[in-house]
């Protein structure tokens, strides 16, 4: 779940920075900005043909195309932005990129955008360059190979996939007991919470859903109580969650990837009642 984690961070720290796109006009006074409407997409291979001078932005991130194309085989891009995929195969890319001897390179596009300054001509230099040494389809032949390894991770090595990165009908589904949604469901406790603030009091479990279909491993990852008005019941109220869900959450649909069984890591959310 780190990796669940890391990507809330990243979607929350994005949604600040990009509530609004702007472009940023006087470079010296940051408080001087203009909301813009989206541009039309740029036409990359044209465009970095007579990149202006002024373009310091675009001219170096070629630069650092160039630099990394002269001591690699070859470059693929991740890029880094709000909204873009995260792959389960990353771990296995970079495998595939060793053995390769291709660099992993990072294109990172915010949501601020400098008048005259175009980003992500990085990408789009290294795109140009290896498209034209090695095919059109180089990116998902890179890609393919990374799916394979995965695959095989997943039957041979028991590698743990996370229910993010699962299409629907392949992610675990609980079997003979209802739940108000696949990420949360409430229990009842004959503790004398507050219910005033059972809106409010709720505890995250991160376990696996095995290939057979029961679950392990079985951890709190979070507990949220408003104001700690039931605090003295926290300890309680996590061990019921823990004991509940092993007991009555234990029978699953397996989840698969490309129709191969996987562990799968997932959590539940569970509220009070």
């Amino acid at each position: 779940m780190k990796k669940y984690y890391f990507i809330l961070f990243i979607f929350f720290v994005s949604i600040i920075s990009c509530e609004k796109t702007k472009t940023v006009t006087n470079t010296s006074e940051l408080d001087t900005t203009k909301i813009v409407k989206p541009l039309p997409p740029l036409d990359y291979e044209k465009y970095m043909k007579n990149v202006p001078k002024t373009d310091s932005l675009c001219n170096g991130e070629i630069e650092r195309a160039k630099n990394d194309l002269s001591k690699y085989d070859g470059v693929y891009v991740q890029t880094i932005c709000f909204g873009c995929d995260f792959k389960p195969y990353e771990e296995e890319i970079k495998e595939v990129l060793k053995k390769k001897k291709f660099k992993l390179g990072i294109q990172d596009i915010g949501c601020v955008r400098y008048e005259g300054q175009t980003v992500g001509c990085y990408s789009a230099y290294i795109d140009l360059k290896m498209k034209a040494k090695y095919g059109e389809n180089y990116k998902s032949e890179i890609e393919n190979e990374a799916i394979k390894i995965l695959i095989k991770n997943i039957n041979t090595n028991d590698k743990i996939i996370s229910i993010y990165d699962l299409e629907k009908a392949e992610k675990p589904q609980l079997l003979n007991y209802y739940v108000e949604s696949d990420y949360y469901t409430t229990i009842k406790t004959d503790l004398p919470i507050n219910k005033k603030s059972a809106h409010n009091l709720f505890v995250d479990v991160d376990f696996i859903v095995e290939k057979n279909g029961t679950i392990s491993n079985l951890k709190e990852s979070n507990w949220v109580n408003e104001n700690g008005i039931n605090k003295k019941y926290e300890k309680d109220l996590i061990n019921l969650a823990l004991k509940t869900l092993k007991k009555d959450y234990n029978n699953w649909r397996p989840g698969s990837y490309k129709g191969n069984k996987a562990r799968v890591q997932n959590s539940l959310r569970i509220s009070f009642q």
